[in-house]
């Protein structure tokens, strides 16, 4: 089982399709490929070239947030980027999309039952899903997957995102793509995989219990209007916005929901702020519900480059000299990135160390999805979602 990066700057989309593809050995042997692309990209031409160039190859595709990142760097869009996967044991990998229509679980469970009998694994439990969706619905997707397979199946997801949350992202795979939709990948890999999601902020002194909402628009905290209390809980950080767009500076203090806790530690996940709404309130990126208890979470820059590298290095808590490091999928949320943008030369270096230089890709989302520390499945903002996969040394 191997793993080769590539990326291209080129708008055209052949060239860059070609660039992608310059090197690689088409064979049996391609398990998969998956790209990521800025919304410069036409995803229908992409997809088309990538399918006519590669017609038996399982394909995952998704729009990224200003760039990507591999093991030879970040790089700022406009970019287009694929891992290729190679792997020659006993494995599947198959893909399933769907649009959103009446019923996300039914819609679900189509994707999931395409992405099964593609692999050619009808019934079977995999060993990874990898998932994609627009916008909006991930966390009744999440509980679908779960509801499908009654057990925790090993997950992690970016949602599609564009340079200015403007709607200008999309999903793709090898049969058809979608502005509305979800995607996934179903994983029967040859060797072992690892994956983990974290949220790498901790907690302030300030809580506060949901009192309103209307969808993801937080109206109320504590009966009071949502805007009004955070920026008292953050010392009037937002400052003044014309448009009310928040996107950027809320970054830096996100709002948490606690899920569990390991060796008397909580854990949380994250919710991130998108803008300021006419009535006070606050537009997240995910779902949030009356009742619940959040908290004002922060992190410092230290723990936010270091976090992606960290739960690569977690994943080898057995015997690091018995595991060999293959390559990796890692998901980075396009906040931190974008409030760390120079330093994001760092994260790569320190992730580039935790798999030895190996390759890997790196995709910027609008919402991160995978398991937390206890086994329970999360929808998340302002996350890092990583499978670093590796075999054990003779």
């Amino acid at each position: 089982m191997k793993f080769l990066s590539k990326v291209s700057y080129s708008l055209d989309y052949k060239v860059a399709v070609d660039e992608l593809l310059s090197g690689v050995l088409k064979s049996d042997d391609i398990a998969c490929l998956i790209c990521y692309c800025t919304e410069e990209y036409s995803t229908l031409a992409v997809q088309q070239h990538l399918v006519n160039a590669l017609p038996h190859t399982p394909i995952h595709g998704c729009t990224t947030c200003h760039g990507i990142m591999t093991e030879t760097g970040f790089h700022s869009g406009p970019v287009i980027g694929a891992l290729i996967i190679y792997d020659t044991g006993i494995n599947a990998y198959g893909t399933g999309i769907e649009h959103f229509g009446d019923s996300i679980e039914k819609n679900t469970f189509r994707a999931i039952d395409k992405a099964l009998k593609n692999a050619n694994r009808e019934g079977e439990i995999p060993d990874l899903i990898l998932l994609h969706s627009t916008p909006g619905n991930e966390e009744k997707i999440m509980a679908a997957i779960d509801k499908k397979f009654g057990t925790a199946v090993p997950i992690i997801g970016g949602s599609a995102a564009d340079n200015q949350v403007s709607g200008n992202w999309s999903i793709f795979t090898e049969e058809s793509l979608s502005v509305n939709g979800l995607s996934l990948m179903a994983v029967f890999a040859s060797q072992s995989i690892y994956s983990s999601l974290s949220a790498g902020h901790t907690p302030t002194q300030y809580s506060g219990t949901v009192t309103k909402v209307r969808n993801r628009v937080l109206l109320e905290i504590d009966h009071r209007p949502a805007v009004t209390v955070y920026n008292e809980w953050t010392n009037f950080h937002l400052g003044d916005s014309d448009d009310g767009y928040i996107f950027e500076k809320s970054s830096v203090y996100p709002l948490g929901r606690k899920v569990g806790s390991s060796y008397d530690y909580p854990y949380f996940k994250l919710s991130h702020s998108i803008r300021e709404t006419e009535n006070n309130g606050i537009e997240l990126f995910t779902d949030i519900n009356e009742g619940d208890t959040i908290y004002l979470m922060q992190g410092c820059k230290q723990q936010l480059i270091g976090r992606a590298a960290n739960i690569i290095h977690s994943s080898y808590y057995n015997d690091m000299e018995f595991e060999e490091k293959l390559g990796a999928i890692n998901i980075f949320c396009a906040g931190p990135m974008l409030n760390l943008k120079q330093d994001m030369d760092e994260v790569c270096n320190q992730i580039n160390q935790a798999l030895d230089g190996l390759p890997y890709i790196c995709s910027f989302t609008f919402g991160e999805q995978g398991r937390l520390s206890g086994g329970e499945n999360a929808h998340g903002n302002l996350m890092v979602s990583s499978a670093t996969f590796y075999r054990l040394k003779k």
